[in-house]
């Protein structure tokens, strides 16, 4: 990386004889939005609050700008925490909310009044400094939150799941709002979330987190189109997984012998051995039905359902013994269950999550 900031060496935190996050490490960039994305208990808010001091490490080391922080309090690490639940003061109002932080800090009056004003008009509040958080809606009272973790100017804002609260179409426009504020300001952004969308519209890179570490990091593009394993594949989105062997390479990728015996073509990194067991992941929205395409792999399949979303057809397909399921554009509304197709997706579209290596012969 070119401009480390954060840095977790080596982090181990465990809660009597349950380890929660295992000797992990993990570098942010200055100015980078990180999302930390997982389900329930796979360790991404514990080293978010590993990182705002609310916890220690059993293990390992924590530092910002080169200065280990492991050991300083919270309120000596100079980050801003925005948390679901806001956690406002309904006795104040929402200037008081905002300049608590800075009542602690000690600054004159004058000053807070500015800075508060000034955090306030950021997050497009400037004109309700007198109301109570109970007059205001979900989405106002986290920009106050907001307004808030950002007002005394931290070097790091920590986000722990703070639109999880929110209904959908709020949620999505507080997303854009924050990723704005992420651009326009160049903040370094921690973000706790176990919504996939969530992490694929805001971030610049996405930490997958699995059992206390992570399986895999990489910008959004690369967590969704190269998936590096199965958990990975399969919790960011939907995919179909199809099983095969390495059967030969030909004009540069690889080929996969299907359970019919049909081959297929892949694009593969790293190469892959005849005889390995493999499984790949095929997005969706990557499948395409009765198509032309001389470049691309074709099978034969059958329509087993159709689910109307809208703006595109849920398509489920059997073919060769295994399950796919592809998004169809409304012009395919005339299919129904039974009906033959012909799918077809490009091998650069085919990806390979898991391969085993072909066992060795027994000795004579």
């Amino acid at each position: 990386m070119n401009n480390p900031f954060i840095h977790f060496d080596k982090v181990s935190k465990a809660f009597g004889s349950l380890t929660v996050v295992d000797n992990l490490d993990l570098t942010i960039g200055k100015g980078e939005f990180v999302s930390m994305l997982g389900p329930s208990g796979s360790g991404k808010t514990t080293l978010l609050m590993l990182l705002a001091g609310f916890e220690r490490p059993t293990g390992g080391t924590v530092s910002v700008d080169g200065k280990r922080i492991d050991q300083l309090p919270p309120h000596k690490r100079n980050m801003g925490v925005v948390f679901q639940n806001y956690a406002l003061f309904p006795h104040m109002t929402i200037a008081e909310n905002v300049a608590f932080p800075l009542k602690m800090r000690g600054l004159s009056k004058s000053e807070m009044q500015n800075r508060v004003k000034r955090a306030l008009d950021m997050v497009q509040l400037g004109t309700m400094l007198e109301r109570k958080p109970s007059q205001l809606s979900g989405g106002q009272q986290q920009r106050v939150a907001l307004a808030r973790a950002l007002v005394f100017e931290p070097e790091v804002v920590l986000m722990d799941e703070p639109l999880g609260a929110l209904d959908k179409q709020l949620r999505e426009r507080m997303q854009l709002d924050i990723r704005e504020l992420h651009h326009r300001l160049g903040l370094t952004i921690v973000f706790v979330t176990h919504d996939q969308s969530e992490a694929l519209t805001m971030s610049d890179r996405i930490a997958v987190f699995n059992r206390g570490k992570i399986e895999q990091i990489g910008t959004p593009s690369q967590i969704y189109d190269h998936p590096a394993t199965q958990f990975v594949a399969e919790f960011i989105g939907e995919t179909n997984l199809i099983d095969g062997k390495v059967s030969g390479a030909l004009n540069g990728q690889t080929q996969i012998r299907l359970s019919n015996g049909q081959d297929i073509r892949v694009d593969a990194e790293a190469p892959l051995l005849a005889g390995q067991d493999i499984r790949l992941s095929l997005r969706p929205e990557r499948v395409r039905l009765n198509t032309d395409d001389s470049t691309s792999n074709k099978l034969s399949a059958t329509v087993s359902d159709i689910v109307y979303h809208g703006d595109h057809l849920r398509v489920a397909l059997d073919f060769a013994g295994q399950s796919l399921v592809t998004k169809a554009d409304r012009s395919f509304h005339t299919l129904k269950a039974g009906d033959p197709v012909t799918l077809s997706f490009s091998p650069a579209d085919c990806w390979p999550i898991a391969a085993q290596a072909k066992p060795a012969k027994a000795a004579a």
